[in-house]
């Protein structure tokens, strides 16, 4: 029960995807995190990954010149135990053989208004790329540097993530809630 737990996490880190010592532009990494968070039998998991790279560029006052990419590397997938991180690596899960690199590039980031943004962007995961829009709130962290934050679902299932008895979402739930906090240079 406990691989079945760990197994359902992978697909949470799919957006934005990491966490790592990979450099970025525009970010402090080793602040910097996407973690995700999902269920399985109704109960939380979570996990992140370890390597990646960014491309950040955020200017405030010039939002069309904004973007963000990133690459994952989803071998690096962190779910605390072992033999989940061997399956979810698997055909039926990602498929790391295949298809090693999650990729997340933003088309245009929108102002909102007291320090929120809309992110939008292409996520591509397992061969399959959709739309998706990622709400960011920026604030200060305790040493001044701007901290965004934001959460958004994810659908594990229209990515082909967990396969065959895997799809069954009574046993892993198919929304994943993508949560990130980047620390911009």
């Amino acid at each position: 029960m406990r691989v079945l737990f760990r197994l359902f996490l992978p697909v949470l880190g799919l957006l934005f995807l990491a966490v790592g010592p990979a450099g970025a532009d525009g970010l402090v990494m080793d602040k910097s995190e996407i973690r995700f968070v999902s269920k399985q039998l109704g109960v939380n998991v979570e996990g992140r990954f370890r390597t990646w790279k960014a491309n950040v560029v955020f200017l405030p006052k010039d939002l069309a010149r904004s973007k963000a990419e990133f690459e994952i590397d989803l071998g690096s997938i962190d779910l605390a135990s072992d033999e989940s991180e061997t399956e979810i690596k698997s055909r039926q899960w990602f498929d790391i053989a295949k298809f090693p690199v999650a990729h997340f590039s933003s088309t245009s980031i929108k102002a909102l208004g007291g320090d929120r943004y809309e992110v939008a962007g292409k996520l591509t995961l397992k061969g399959v790329t959709k739309d998706v829009l990622i709400p960011i709130a920026l604030k200060k962290d305790a040493t001044g540097k701007n901290v965004a934050e934001g959460s958004f679902p994810l659908k594990r299932i229209d990515y082909h993530v967990g396969e065959g008895m895997w799809s069954d979402t009574d046993m892993v739930a198919d929304d994943v809630v993508v949560r990130i906090r980047l620390v911009l240079a």
